[in-house]
């Protein structure tokens, strides 16, 4: 019987809902700096129900004619996914007529909710490969200190007596915990410190947890808490060296405007990749190498991962020429008063960005057949001008006064 690739979809989505339905906690975010952040669950319902799902695969499952957003880094941030959606609708709406797809509509948080989903694909790790795992534990010199099964060594702990559900952060944080022991015990040895590159600790987390001790009953495993993240990010001087979408460089690189790759136990690797600089660095400092209990590694990475969703702040001045410079102008006024298209300060002005992209995006098969009435091309934007020209939206334009003076 011939599988529909649609409801393979729907069933690959339905575990990543189960998945999202740990992260729970990560709206528990501080609203100030991190509001906005939509329902990744609700956004996973509205990928499968607006037919995204038929055009676009998440690692594997849905449709083939587009991109698989499971496996392709459509964005880091909100202004990113948003931006990269907005520049291709052109293309998305040809194909969606070619498929007698309506062009979907969003309605109160739905956009949000969507952009979130997006933007969390890339969060959950796919199953590393534990046979490469087993390579990489004796090319990266594991296998010199620690055993696994019959092969090994006794200078550190066994670890195949860690769970086999032991999360991949939790096993980073041991990592990171131990360093300063294991790197003079590598360099005594005269070893190299080991470097972990694109899915590597994917597969040697996999590895380890593929020989772990069975438990009775799987444990639940929480993404992270960012609010809690947020604290620990002060409390253990992460913020000393890095800053978030900073004003000021820090010592270390900014972690919001960073490139960061991968899945989370990838960036996970990189980090441990800058262990044997960041070490030197917290010397020079006097400080204190922070250790992670518990969870602490899971909502420190749930706060920095949920704080670079809202992207780089946005600038009203830089906006209003986005605004001139993409030929909005021509269809809203230079004021946004309204010409051939409605009158944007009358809509805009102090609404967010998501319903402002939201609005957008509604009207886009609208204004895709008024820049034909006016053989104008359709504008393409980056992250970074999206941010500004939705700034300017919402507190650059001036709204017109009410007559009555109310």
């Amino acid at each position: 019987m011939k599988t529909d690739p649609i409801n393979a979809a729907c069933v690959a989505l339905l575990f990543a809902a189960i998945a999202f339905g740990t992260c729970t906690p990560l709206h528990a975010a501080p609203q100030g700096d991190l509001g906005g952040f939509g329902d990744p669950i609700a956004g996973q319902r509205l990928f499968v129900q607006k037919n995204c799902v038929r055009c676009h695969a998440v690692r594997g499952a849905g449709g083939t004619s587009a991109p698989d957003l499971g496996r392709k880094n459509i964005g880091t941030s909100f202004h990113a996914i948003a931006a990269s959606m907005w520049s291709h609708s052109p293309g998305m709406t040809a194909k969606m007529s070619e498929y007698r797809i309506p062009h979907p509509q969003f309605a109160d948080d739905e956009f949000a909710d969507l952009v979130s989903f997006l933007y969390f694909l890339n969060y959950f790790d796919e199953p590393g490969d534990p046979r490469e795992g087993k390579v990489l534990f004796t090319e990266k010199h594991c296998v010199r200190c620690h055993k696994v099964g019959q092969e090994g060594g006794t200078t550190g702990p066994a670890l195949d007596d860690i769970p086999r559900d032991t999360s991949p952060l939790q096993l980073a944080a041991a990592l990171w915990n131990h360093g300063p022991a294991m790197v003079d015990s590598i360099k005594e040895a005269g070893l190299e410190v080991p470097q972990f590159a694109g899915s590597q600790s994917l597969d040697l987390f996999a590895f380890v947890r593929s020989h772990g001790r069975r438990t009775t009953a799987p444990r639940f495993q929480s993404p992270g808490d960012a609010a809690k993240g947020e604290l620990v990010f002060e409390d253990k001087g992460c913020s000393m060296c890095h800053p978030l979408f900073g004003d000021e460089p820090g010592t270390g690189p900014d972690l919001g405007r960073i490139e960061l790759r991968g899945t989370v136990t990838q960036i996970a690797g990189q980090m441990w990749n800058h262990w044997p600089e960041m070490h030197r660095v917290m010397k020079r400092a006097g400080m204190s190498v922070p250790q992670f209990q518990d969870d602490e590694l899971k909502d420190l990475f749930a706060y920095v991962y949920i704080a670079r969703y809202r992207g780089e702040p946005g600038d009203a001045e830089r906006g209003r020429a986005v605004f001139q410079g993409k030929g909005c102008s021509i269809c809203h006024g230079n004021d946004g008063e309204g010409r051939i298209g409605p009158a944007l300060r009358d809509i805009t002005v102090g609404m967010s960005r998501e319903k402002i992209t939201q609005a957008m995006w509604n009207h886009a098969p609208r204004m895709h057949e008024k820049l034909g009435d006016q053989n104008l091309s359709w504008a393409q934007l980056g992250a970074n001008e999206l941010a500004d020209l939705l700034c300017f939206l919402s507190t650059g334009l001036k709204p017109v006064p009410d007559p009555s003076g109310k």
